[in-house]
């Protein structure tokens, strides 16, 4: 700074030019970043999109109105992806080529994400994706974490649960050929004889197929006693409706995407009893800071949160304290803060592996009893 000259005039002009420079230059600390939300808003896993969205949304609205974090404000690019890899990855290189967008909260699905993380990783597009394929996070990717479970957790419970609570000794496993749906069914069989069942047969239908009966006529002459279908809706409630009026006497269980009001709706409430459904979402009674955050939810969108609702919510909390702690707004300064976070959320404290894995994720195992889920089980 140039020293004041002893001239009272100059002193003024001094300070009057300081102070009016200090006017200029305010408004350049009030900044905003972008994020690019991508998930399935249409089609059959529409409601686990958005309302996994609305979650990420109805914190990000509450920091915004506090002010955002030191001066930052954050906007929202939200794009539709329908569950389809082709439509994600048209989403993925919009956010990529918009330098606006400096983390991406994408890919629910593992199809998806499979198709995306590397046009991602392309543009050092920081991510936290859904996608809970464990393959995803051992493929060598600088760009990203994974907020949730992956599928070595939500296929062990199911597991264990099935040897040691309902004494099932056998087993078939049923996929629909996908990404999610193959790993998670195999991991889940994997688990089931490791710990001393037997796995009767293993059988794929096709993800389009809505008429199961003769797989269903092949899984009755083994009488399993339960039945793993690693898949997505509607086919999960389309099977448990076919399996039930078929007279197929197992149990059966089947991951996350079950855990929708759908399942028992589309399925019948009769198919459906005693059914159990794997997923990483807590109850949203498990605590006051969940139960607090229900009740946020409800007030803002008018209906009950969703599976992944929280999810969303807790994004909303990492990208803050990546926000209050990072360096600069690049996208270089959030990927390094991501990876870095140490966080508090409303599911408990939040530390990501070097590979972008939680370092304590939580599952839970519900069954479906009437025309709720009662949680049976968590790890």
């Amino acid at each position: 700074m140039r020293s004041a000259k002893h001239k009272g005039n100059t002193m003024k002009f001094i300070v009057s030019l300081s102070f009016g420079v200090s006017l200029i230059a305010a408004p350049s600390f009030a900044k905003d970043v972008t994020i690019g939300l991508a998930g399935p808003l249409s089609g059959p896993q529409a409601y686990f999109g958005s309302t996994w969205h609305n979650g990420f949304k109805l914190y990000i609205d509450k920091l915004n109105a506090a002010g955002g974090v030191n001066g930052t404000t954050v906007k929202i690019d939200q794009e539709d992806d329908k569950a389809d890899p082709r439509e994600g990855t048209l989403v993925a290189q919009k956010f990529c080529d918009n330098e606006d967008v400096v983390i991406g909260l994408v890919n629910f699905n593992s199809g998806v994400a499979q198709s995306t993380l590397p046009i991602y990783e392309d543009c050092t597009l920081p991510t936290m994706t859904f996608g809970s394929n464990p393959a995803l996070t051992q493929q060598g990717y600088k760009y990203m974490v994974r907020p949730v479970a992956n599928d070595f957790a939500g296929a062990l419970l199911p597991a264990e649960y099935a040897l040691q609570k309902l004494g099932a000794k056998s087993a078939i496993v049923v996929n629909d050929k996908q990404v999610f749906g193959q790993g998670i069914s195999e991991i889940f069989g994997k688990n089931f004889t490791a710990g001393g069942g037997k796995l009767l047969d293993t059988l794929s239908v096709a993800p389009t197929d809505v008429d199961f009966t003769a797989v269903l006529a092949q899984i009755k002459t083994k009488n399993p006693d339960v039945i793993y279908l690693g898949a997505v809706m509607p086919q999960l409630a389309l099977f448990a409706k076919q399996m039930h009026e078929q007279g197929v006497k197992a149990t059966l269980l089947v991951p996350d995407g079950g855990y929708t009001p759908d399942y028992i709706s589309q399925a019948g409430h009769a198919n459906v009893q005693g059914s159990l459904v794997a997923v990483q979402a807590p109850p949203m009674d498990a605590s006051p800071a969940i139960a607090d955050f229900a009740k946020q939810y409800k007030e803002k969108f008018g209906s009950e949160a969703g599976p992944y609702s929280i999810y969303g919510y807790v994004q909303g909390q990492i990208l803050e304290a990546v926000l209050k702690n990072a360096k600069g707004l690049t996208r270089a300064d959030m990927n390094t803060g991501l990876h870095n976070v140490k966080v508090d959320t409303a599911i408990g404290h939040l530390e990501f592996d070097d590979v972008g894995e939680l370092k304590v994720a939580p599952s839970y195992l519900y069954k479906v009893d009437g025309d709720k889920f009662t949680l049976i089980g968590q790890k």
